[in-house]
C-alpha cells in the first residue's frame, strides 16, 4: 500500500506565519502600552512644571505666592485638566515656595 505524502507540509508555513504574526502583535501591543505610560508620566511632569512656573511668575510680579490653587488659576490663567489630574497646592507662608504635587486621578479611582 502506497501512502500519499504530498499534502504533508502545506500547514507548516501557515502555522509559522501565524506564530510570527502573534509574536509581532504582542510586541506592538506591549510597545503601545509602554508609550502610553510614558506619555502619562510626561503629562504629569508638564502639568506640575507649568503650575510651578505660574506660581514663581506671580511671586516675581507681586512678591507673594498665591494663597490657593484657585487664586493661582485666576491670576495666571493656567489650565490643567482637572478631570485627569489632582492638583495639591499647599502653602506655608506667602514668601515660601508652595508644595505643588500633581497626581493622576485614574490611579485613585
Amino acid at each position: 500500500m502506497k501512502r500519499n505524502y504530498r499534502n504533508r507540509g502545506k500547514w507548516l508555513p501557515v502555522l509559522l506565519g501565524l506564530c510570527v504574526f502573534a509574536i509581532v502583535a504582542a510586541i506592538v501591543i506591549s510597545a503601545v502600552g509602554k508609550a502610553s505610560e510614558a506619555s502619562d508620566k510626561e503629562g504629569l511632569r508638564l502639568a506640575e512644571e507649568a503650575i510651578r512656573k505660574a506660581a514663581v511668575s506671580i511671586y516675581a510680579m507681586e512678591g507673594a505666592y498665591p494663597a490657593t490653587y484657585e487664586d493661582l488659576k485666576a491670576q495666571s490663567g493656567i489650565a490643567v485638566d482637572e478631570e485627569k489630574y489632582i492638583v495639591q497646592y499647599e502653602i506655608f507662608a506667602s514668601n515660601i515656595m508652595p508644595e505643588i504635587t500633581v497626581l493622576d486621578r485614574t490611579v485613585f479611582e
